[in-house]
Order: C-alpha cells, then sequence, then structure tokens
C-alpha cells in the first residue's frame, strides 16, 4: 500500500494534549491522518484512510480495552508504522512493554515542543532509511535557507528561528515552503534526512 511520507496518527484520549500536539504538526507541514482517543477509532481510521499513518504517536493510557501498547503493536503488524510513545508512565513493566514494540521514541509527560519536534524528525530518519526507492538529491538551498533548515533540525520552531535571526515567523515559513518547493519535496522532515546524509 502506497504510503503518504508525512502522515502521522495520534492516538491520545486527552483532547486538549492532542489538539496542542495536531497544532505544532500542522506548522511543522506533518499530515495528521487523525486523533484517536481509542485504539477501535485508530485501527477506523486508518482502515478509511486512503494511505496507512507512516507514524503513529500513541499515549499508551487511551480509552477503550485496548491500551496503547497493544494498540501500537497491532498498527505496526498491520502498516508496517513507526511509534512514537507518549506517556507519564515510567516503571519497569510498562517500559519493557513498550520497548518490546521497537518505538523510535518514548517520550515522558510532561514533555517540551522541542522533545516532541525532534521524536517526530527521529521517527522520519528512520522511515527514510527504509525507503530505498529515494534516490539521493543535491539539495537546492541559499545560505539563508540552510540556516533555517539547520535550526529546524534543532527542533526550533518557526517563531523561535524568526526571534534568532530577527526575521518575521511569516519570512521563516516563506523560506520553508519555498525549500520543499524548489527541492520537491514533500515535508521538511525529509529535507532534512538529505541535509545530514
Amino acid at each position: 500500500m502506497k504510503r503518504e511520507l508525512n502522515s502521522i496518527l495520534l492516538a491520545e484520549d486527552e483532547l486538549i494534549t492532542a489538539s496542542a500536539i495536531e497544532e505544532l504538526l500542522l506548522e511543522e507541514d506533518y499530515y495528521v491522518l487523525g486523533i484517536a482517543a481509542d485504539g477501535a477509532t485508530a485501527l477506523r481510521l486508518c482502515q478509511q484512510a486512503p494511505e496507512p499513518p507512516a507514524l503513529v504517536i500513541c499515549d499508551i493510557n487511551i480509552k477503550g480495552s485496548m491500551n496503547g501498547i497493544t494498540l501500537a503493536g497491532e498498527l505496526k503488524q498491520r502498516y508496517n508504522c513507526e511509534i512514537v510513545f507518549l506517556t507519564a508512565y515510567t516503571d519497569t513493566k510498562t517500559l519493557d512493554s513498550a520497548f518490546a514494540q521497537d518505538p523510535v521514541m518514548y517520550v515522558v509527560k510532561p514533555y517540551s515542543d522541542k522533545q516532541l519536534r525532534a521524536a517526530v524528525q527521529m521517527a522520519f530518519h528512520r522511515i527514510y532509511q527504509k525507503q530505498k526507492t529515494i534516490p539521493p538529491l543535491k539539495l537546492q538551498l541559499t545560505k539563508r535557507e540552510k540556516e533555517i533548515a539547520t535550526l529546524v533540525a534543532q527542533g526550533l520552531s518557526s517563531k523561535q528561528i524568526a526571534q534568532q535571526l530577527h526575521i518575521s515567523e511569516e519570512t521563516v515559513k516563506t523560506h520553508r515552503r519555498r525549500m520543499l518547493q524548489k527541492n520537491n519535496i514533500s515535508s521538511f522532515a525529509h529535507l532534512v534526512y538529505l541535509m545530514n546524509r
């Protein structure tokens, strides 16, 4: 099944947390397939989607009969997607169960936006490494674009980059869009991956 390389499913039953994550991901130009408060909804969203998610950000303690670890295992088996766990649990039993699903990262709440951005970038780095069909690409970037891309790779948001470089946030976003367009790349995670090859 074909996969949109920047698609993410959120399995999170705290609506405020899920909305904040969705906003952060959309700002970074990822495609959010949907938000699921329970395992059944997550499975249904994946079945109904034209393409499966490349990444699932999964809370361990979600509503319904299936916990996040079981859901992650099911999604990984069906769709070969990457998993980032997002949870407040740090006990040995939970960690052992979670690590059995080979997640890219285990992010402990409360987390920072920078931590979550880094986890998502790591997940997509793993995804791009698996893609044998992606040809090597010589990136066309100006000095300013390289500077912005490097700051994105460090986990900074467009707003933080704007403050650091003393330019407007809209200018940063324009640079980011232009970099993707002229290099014919669909996501910034892919551009960061190619920059570091």
